[in-house]
């Protein structure tokens, strides 16, 4: 259910609020900040469950920080920062609408996330091993490409001309990483001196460090970043905008691609190696080495709950899989990413044999892979799957196989757990060893 439009308390003038200084609406803004809320409520309903259920400052507070200290709007990954200026002076309600819609989406992607966690690391991995060296204006364009052109597919607000769209280098259905590349390739090329993308605009919005606006360290911040509920807050943000019948099309394919895995895999792979790394959740006695850069050493505490060095991932592409099950397949990889966290995800594409390896790092590589299709086609043999893993001298926390069980299996178990994942429900398929999971095929909507 939408949320009932409340009035936002203005923060008093001039408090420091994570290094910002806030102030207080004028009456005519308190009266165009109204307008905006309302026909944002009315409008966009899914995002609107969003703002109100995931991006409050805290309990009965304002839905929004006001302060002259960024140009026009920005974002820190969970707080709507406008400058009330800009903001009521220079834009219309509907393109109002549209700014709002474009900072919760950077929130519900976690793109503040994403660009501080390559920030730090200082480049960007993609699943056909390709490195490229981060830069932050450039994630910034990539990021806005994408965000724009999906809520213009979805005729949310009206589009402001200081916006950043051209479908040449990214629309709405693309994964930033690949705009990114576009976008960096194109740099590259002009010696970083032609305008790209957007005509050199540099948009209207700032991206700034997670947490950035209650003034946390970012590290925390993101630590304190729970991808199940805003999973959950967008599940039920589309559910309400579907039965208003205000649910675009384009806004429910992006949103409800990759949210919906059905195994809660937290639950069966936790187990298999708690008492290897413990309990609780992070622990900052515990640095995350991914986080820790040669040169300019960063520090965000490792996991100490249920998290994973390495899980492989066996996808059975056989004759017998259609496009229905691959679909299911990668709902359930992003479920081990959001849910598990392992460091490293390897995925094994197999028939007979292993057709192709690759290794992916969070969600958002998903529709990367997806693009580049599933080899195979032929019988089914699990066994090379689990050669492979040896030619790699990997020693997964556990090994996961999307399967519908119809194949060889290996002789002997290894040495690290294995969960088969089975879509048929039909355990008897299976060996004496490896846990064993169902996976439920859905009926299409």
């Amino acid at each position: 259910m939408t949320p009932a439009i409340t009035k936002a308390k203005p923060f008093e003038s001039h408090v420091p609020t994570g290094g910002f200084t806030v102030v207080e609406l004028t009456p005519k803004q308190e009266q165009e900040w109204d307008k905006t809320r309302s026909r944002f409520m009315l409008s966009c309903p899914a995002f609107a469950h969003v703002w109100y259920t995931m991006m409050v400052r805290r309990q009965g507070g304002p839905v929004a920080m006001f302060t002259r200290d960024v140009p026009i709007a920005a974002t820190d990954g969970v707080n709507l920062i406008l400058n009330p200026d800009t903001f009521f002076g220079n834009y219309t309600l509907n393109q109002r609408v549209f700014i709002i819609a474009h900072e919760i989406l950077h929130n519900i992607y976690d793109h503040m996330g994403v660009m501080h966690r390559a920030k730090h690391t200082g480049k960007i991995a993609y699943p056909d091993g390709k490195r490229l060296d981060y830069q932050h204006q450039l994630m910034n364009v990539a990021a806005d490409l994408v965000i724009n052109d999906l809520l213009i597919q979805s005729q949310v607000g009206v589009f402001p001309q200081d916006g950043l769209h051209d479908t040449n280098y990214g629309t709405g259905q693309d994964a930033v990483i690949d705009v990114y590349r576009k976008v960096y390739q194109d740099a590259q090329k002009g010696g970083g001196k032609g305008q790209g993308p957007g005509g050199g605009k540099a948009g209207f919005d700032q991206h700034l460090e997670p947490g950035q606006g209650d003034g946390k360290d970012p590290g925390q911040a993101q630590s304190e970043r729970s991808p199940q509920e805003w999973a959950t807050a967008v599940a039920a943000g589309i559910a309400s905008a579907r039965a208003q019948g205000k649910l675009p099309a384009a806004l429910e394919r992006a949103l409800g691609n990759l949210l919906d895995p059905q195994v809660p895999w937290n639950e069966h792979i936790a187990a298999l190696f708690a008492r290897k790394v413990g309990s609780g959740s992070y622990d900052w006695r515990r640095p995350d080495r991914r986080f820790i850069v040669r040169d300019d050493p960063f520090y965000a505490p490792g996991r100490s709950g249920f998290g994973a060095e390495c899980v492989v991932v066996g996808v059975d592409t056989s004759g017998s899989i259609g496009q229905t099950e691959l679909d299911i397949f990668f709902c359930e990889m992003a479920g081990i990413l959001e849910e598990v966290k392992p460091r490293r995800l390897v995925v094994m594409w197999c028939d007979a044999k292993v057709h192709r390896v690759d290794e992916i790092e969070s969600a958002s590589d998903l529709p990367t892979l997806k693009r580049k299709g599933a080899p195979g086609g032929g019988g089914t043999d699990f066994r090379p799957v689990f050669t492979e893993i040896g030619k790699m001298g990997l020693t997964p926390d556990a090994l996961v196989y999307l399967t519908d069980g119809y194949g060889s299996f290996p002789d002997a178990e290894p040495k690290y757990p294995v969960i088969w994942a089975d879509i048929t429900g039909k355990r008897d398929h299976y060996t004496k060893w490896g846990d064993y999971v169902h996976v439920p095929i859905r009926e299409k909507k």
